[in-house]
């Protein structure tokens, strides 16, 4: 037993002294622009245009503000009419994101049509193009009760997913709560495993910001509290829109761990990063009782 201890003691006394500091000098990414930018049917469009950044940078409100970039040029067709966009400031009131992106009033999705964008800064020409599929409805959406909790409950939604190929993604908004429509933590769905059949899921409240504490520590963190009025946006998608989304959302949750490989975003534009895609949506409401 005392050679076993002795061994272990110049193992560890051998290791610590030729421990050595490592400073890395990691190399500046490419200047790149990035596409944010979606339509849904019976709304107008959302295009925000920003720059790329280091993964270091340190990351406040003016630095983000920065990022956004103001002298684009933006335009949106659906295949017989093109338009150019302007910048819009009207989520800087709200506080929604994102704060500021290229709209305009005269077009809106329209279901089964084709939209392209074309995103001009300076010598750089970016674009995207993506169809509006059909909408799906849900059947019924109710709460279940927590145990030994009176205040939260669960909600769930059910619906029929028709024989087409099919992928989802729901957002959820608390009224006079919520300043926007928050991605679920259900992620991302392909109907894969439930083609033509009935299917019913427990619709995890998203996150605002995964990266605040403040998140983790809230007691309702993906609940809703009895009394709230929620709207829940069911939205189909195409496979190429739907693939951006679970991988991006594949490298915000997971990609930060060291023991996991890095995750190959889906760029859908082509000259930049980013995407551009259509939302064929639906709203319901239900009151959390």
């Amino acid at each position: 037993m005392r050679i076993y201890k002795l061994f272990f003691l110049i193992l560890f006394i051998t290791l610590s002294s030729c421990s050595k500091e490592i400073e890395l000098d990691l190399p500046e990414p490419d200047k790149k622009y990035v596409i944010e930018g979606y339509i849904e049917n019976n709304h107008y469009p959302v295009i925000a245009v920003t720059r790329n950044s280091s993964y270091f940078d340190p990351i406040d409100s003016n630095y983000i503000m920065n990022l956004f970039v103001l002298d684009a040029k933006v335009y949106i067709s659906n295949g017989e009419n093109e338009v150019e966009c302007f910048l819009s400031t009207n989520n800087l009131i709200n506080g929604a994101w994102p704060y500021l992106y290229y709209t305009t009033n005269q077009m809106v999705g329209e279901l089964d049509k084709i939209y392209s964008i074309k995103v001009i800064i300076g010598s750089d020409t970016i674009t995207g193009r993506d169809t509006m599929p059909s909408q799906v409805f849900l059947d019924s959406l109710w709460c279940e009760p927590i145990k030994d909790n009176d205040t939260l409950k669960d909600l769930w939604i059910s619906f029929i997913d028709p024989p087409v190929k099919n992928f989802y993604r729901f957002f959820t908004k608390r009224q006079s709560r919520d300043n926007y429509f928050v991605p679920s933590a259900l992620f991302v769905l392909d109907d894969v495993y439930f083609n033509n059949q009935f299917f019913k899921v427990n619709l995890v409240r998203g996150i605002e910001n995964i990266y605040s504490d403040s998140t983790y520590r809230d007691p309702e963190l993906g609940k809703y509290k009895v009394g709230d009025t929620v709207i829940v946006k069911t939205a189909n998608m195409t496979r190429q829109h739907y693939n951006f989304w679970r991988t991006a959302e594949q490298e915000i949750y997971i990609g930060s761990s060291p023991f996991i490989n890095p995750v190959r975003i889906r760029h859908t534009v082509k000259g930049g990063l980013g995407v551009f895609g259509c939302y064929a949506t639906t709203y319901d409401t239900i009151v959390i009782n």
